[in-house]
């Protein structure tokens, strides 16, 4: 309540209350002194009363016959103050008394004992009757004290008029003070209220004064200054790229959606620029070099920027160029000096030169024609298609294209995965296919897990459509996970199958090998769950496997330190096979079913087939022949010596539910 009024009426409240309080202090601290100071009063004369009459009193207890009682009342009669008089000998035996309104008989016990007893509007007091030393007897006095309480009073009133006038002056004074010395702080809080330092809209505040107001201006001028310059600063960087200097994703956004608003009739045109093999100078130059390049990249193409174009970087080495109130055809023209500015970019670090290019796409929009995430999507489609092109592309956006199709389709699988990795209403399900011996027979099972997706309709999405949106979008790590956790939470539930296991494998994406949290899961697994880690081998297809397998040594040391196997899939296909083969710690070669199929018309497959099976048994490893489909392939294996087979023919995929069963 306090806290709502003002400087001027809270001074005003203030002094009002310590007037008061000062005010009802003095009355009661004098009120109590002047009764002090007439009882003392009292005493004294009620002395010299004592003094006066002592003879006459003394002569009374001697000779107490009438006259003298007599002459003794007439006295008495001369002090008004006198209300009542005893006079006892030394025995206590009562010799006079005198009474004129009060009888002191009331007090004369109390009295007795205190001898000076103050009342209301009384002074009770024993006093002594001497002579020459010796004590006779002694009176017992009542004193009016009337006038004395008057005098009391009238001090009282007299204070208590004083009052108002105290009052009046203590309001004079607060709002003197409140004039003169909240005038500075009302000017400070109106510069405040009218300064916007964000806006460098600054109301400086000035004073004549030497003193704490002098430095509480210059205080708040100094604070506003810093103030609007570090909010310019602040601006800069939150609508900055801090490596290039130009615009972020964060203002390139923001006028896009302004775009998407205004009144503009003619349209305008975004462009998405992605460079082409960026990642491949950052991984093998250093990150110091791909920031250079950057740089570089971005002053040489800021030379044929329009005055009107806006140009930001929006991801690692990805660039947006919003061309405002631009015709379809002068954006067309623009997109093309754009490639030919970016092709062949060349680039020297560490006395080696590096030449990129870029992809780009283009759309041409018009005010309220999307949303800005529709915008956004459809200029990433665009892109996507560029990039499908080759190096050095370009694509202009059309809805009906068939490749924005299928992005956009890839898209909403991506959603699919992610609901199936959560709780719905997509799922995944784990099926199994035969690995089956061809040396030997066994009734121990060997098999490979695959996974199989349903969307959330129901409708069945083959692994050829999901994977490639899953690699895309970077999700192949956390299916690898769900995969492996999820088997070996099932067939750890069922001891009589792992005994009868004679080995599991599972596919890999080979960025997992070097992804920490697929590493932190798979030792969470060989912590948590029994099984018998010989028989689970990790397979990751050879064009996956070159440039990650070198990076993952460590956990490659590591898996092989619990006995978990790894095995090359797809053999064959890639590039410097047998070199990999050679030099990488595989225990399985899969060779890929390409060869197998048409081994039996075409030699080279055979040879190729036979080739492979040396090299593996000269380093001790299995083989796995894939896309075995009739019994004359099993035979013509078997005489090649290929450890294992897997295909149709030994057995169709089928849910791990019935191979438990």
């Amino acid at each position: 309540m306090w806290n709502r009024f003002n400087i001027k009426i809270q001074l005003v409240i203030f002094m009002t209350i310590v007037v008061t309080v000062v005010e009802i202090s003095t009355l009661f601290f004098v009120y109590n002194l002047q009764q002090k100071e007439n009882q003392k009063n009292a005493i004294l004369e009620v002395e010299a009363i004592t003094k006066s009459l002592n003879n006459d009193l003394l002569k009374v207890m001697l000779n107490p016959n009438a006259d003298m009682l007599s002459d003794i009342t007439y006295r008495l009669t001369a002090f008004p103050k006198i209300d009542g008089l005893i006079l006892y000998d030394e025995n206590k035996n009562s010799i006079y008394k005198y009474a004129h309104e009060i009888d002191i008989k009331n007090q004369k016990e109390e009295i007795f004992k205190k001898n000076i007893i103050f009342t209301e509007n009384h002074l009770f007091i024993k006093n002594e009757i001497k002579a020459e030393g010796y004590t006779f007897g002694f009176l017992l006095l009542d004193i009016n004290l009337s006038t004395y309480k008057q005098k009391q009073l009238q001090t009282a009133y007299t204070i208590l008029a004083i009052f108002p006038f105290a009052l009046l002056f203590g309001f004079m004074v607060s709002s003197f003070l409140s004039k003169n010395y909240t005038k500075p702080f009302i000017n400070l809080l109106d510069a405040m209220k009218k300064s916007d330092p964000t806006n460098n809209e600054i109301i400086k505040v000035k004073t004549t004064a030497n003193n704490e107001i002098k430095e509480l201006f210059d205080g708040f001028n100094t604070q506003m200054e810093q103030i609007s310059a570090s909010s310019k600063e602040l601006h800069y960087q939150a609508n900055h790229d801090q490596l290039t200097n130009i615009y972020n994703r964060f203002y390139m956004e923001n006028e896009l959606q302004n775009s998407l608003k205004d009144e503009s009739e003619v349209g305008h045109i975004l462009l998405y620029i992605d460079l082409d093999q960026f990642k491949l100078i950052n991984d093998s130059a250093g990150y110091q070099a791909g920031d250079e390049l950057l740089k570089m990249v971005v002053s040489d193409y800021q030379n044929i920027l329009p005055k009107s174009g806006i140009f930001g970087r929006v991801d690692g080495d990805g660039f947006m160029v919003l061309l405002k109130n631009f015709t379809l055809e002068e954006g067309k023209k623009f997109l093309e000096e754009s490639l030919e500015r970016l092709s062949d970019f060349r680039f020297s670090h560490n006395n080696e030169t590096y030449s990129i290019s870029a992809s780009i796409s283009l759309i041409y929009f018009k005010p309220f024609q999307y949303t800005l995430k529709e915008l956004l999507k459809a200029s990433n489609s665009a892109l996507y298609s560029a990039k499908s092109k080759g190096r050095n592309k370009s694509h202009i956006y059309d809805i009906d294209d068939n490749i924005t199709q299928r992005f956009n389709t890839e898209i909403q699988t991506a959603k699919f995965i992610k609901e199936a990795l959560g709780k719905g209403p997509s799922r995944f399900e784990l099926f199994a296919q035969d690995i089956v011996p061809l040396q030997y027979e066994t009734d121990k099972v060997g098999y490979e897990i695959l996974i199989r997706m349903w969307d959330r309709d129901g409708n069945f999405i083959a692994p050829d459509d999901f994977l490639p949106a899953a690699a895309r979008y970077q999700l192949m790590s956390e299916i690898d996970i769900f995969v492996l956790w999820t088997y070996l939470e099932t067939v750890t539930q069922k001891k009589e199958h792992i005994e009868n296991l004679h080995s599991a494998h599972i596919n890999l994406a080979g960025s997992s090998l070097n992804n920490p949290d697929f590493q932190a899961k798979v030792k969470e697994a060989v912590e948590h769950f029994d099984f018998p880690w010989e028989k689970l081998e990790l397979e990751v297809t050879e064009s996956s496997a070159i440039g990650n397998f070198n990076r993952a040594n460590e956990f490659i040391l590591w898996l092989k330190s619990k006995k978990i196997g790894l095995a090359l899939d797809d053999f064959g296909t890639g590039m410097a096979s047998f070199e990999y083969l050679k030099s990488l710690p595989f225990d399985v070669v899969k060779i890929d079913g390409s060869f197998v199929k048409d081994m039996h018309k075409d030699p080279i497959d055979n040879a190729v087939i036979r080739y492979i099976q040396e090299i593996a048994q000269l380093k001790g490893q299995e083989t796995v022949a894939e896309y075995v489909e009739t019994k004359e392939d099993v035979d013509a294996l078997r005489e090649i010596g290929i450890t294992y087979g897997q295909g149709y023919f030994l057995g169709k995929p089928r849910p791990l539910s019935s191979w438990l069963e």
